[in-house]
């Protein structure tokens, strides 16, 4: 059975779909198979990775034609144990067809449960929101991650998303939500706010917080504006490096192995 890690932000720009591309690259070259998944109508993912035909197939299609099977969604990259279901949520007529359905939180759940069990990994990119897409993607998930980047209205920003986090295992008892972790991004150690913003979550929060820190790299931001992660892009880089042992904390952590 897949393992569903959603990454789940209210806040855009913290590096979301950069680490949900990274971290299912990270995941693959360990030789386990992934699934990422796009929810986010910007549709990011597909140009984080480079593609830049259009897509046909995709997120819409899991909730507007559930008589198409998830594996005709699927598109294979070369790298054999990586696979996407891109977004193509392209206008917003279509948007608000597909938050209507999304107004039932188990529905992506459902959906994956019937056909989606064939990988190890299924890594959700969720929009930078509450909206329902989001939901879907908190209620199906197995763990879930919070990137904060190291700036000072983070604090705010997280503080919102912990109340939110709280009314929905308040409101969705049956499902056990588990935040597997609030992982800090755009880390610049010679900045004094990122240094005073990180110390001040891991006092708040401890064991909440994963212990890998994504650094502010340059091999990063180069590989991103390529259309590649950064592990394919320079994996001596110390961006890569984070990622890599941010897949090893999660497996050690959780027992995903």
């Amino acid at each position: 059975m897949a393992t569903i890690i959603s990454f789940v932000s209210q806040k855009g720009g913290v590096g979301k779909t950069t680490s949900a591309v990274n971290l299912a690259t990270a995941f693959a070259f360990g030789g386990y198979s992934v699934l990422l998944l796009d929810l986010d109508p910007q549709g990011s993912v597909r140009f984080s990775m480079g593609v830049k035909k259009v897509v046909k197939k995709g997120t819409k299609d899991i909730f507007l034609s559930p008589e198409i099977p998830l594996k005709d969604l699927i598109y294979q990259t070369e790298q054999n144990q990586l696979s996407f279901i891109f977004s193509n949520i392209d206008t917003i007529k279509i948007e608000q067809q597909v938050y209507q359905i999304a107004n039932d939180s188990r529905f992506l759940l459902r959906r994956i449960q019937e056909e989606g069990q064939d990988f190890d990994f299924i890594i959700v990119d969720a929009p930078a929101s509450t909206n329902s897409l989001a939901i879907n993607a908190i209620y199906c998930s197995d763990l879930i991650i919070m990137p904060l980047q190291c700036e000072s209205l983070a604090i705010k920003s997280l503080k919102r998303f912990l109340l939110s986090f709280n009314e929905l295992q308040r409101a969705i008892p049956e499902k056990n939500l588990r935040l597997a972790g609030i992982l800090l991004t755009m880390y610049d150690r010679n900045v004094e706010v990122h240094r005073r913003v990180s110390q001040q979550v891991y006092q708040a929060l401890s064991d909440s917080v994963f212990e890998t820190i994504i650094p502010r790299n340059n091999a990063i931001v180069e590989a991103s504006a390529l259309g590649k992660s950064v592990i394919t892009y320079k994996l001596n880089s110390i961006g890569a490096t984070a990622y890599i042992r941010l897949m090893d904390e999660l497996v050690d952590k959780f027992s995903l192995r």
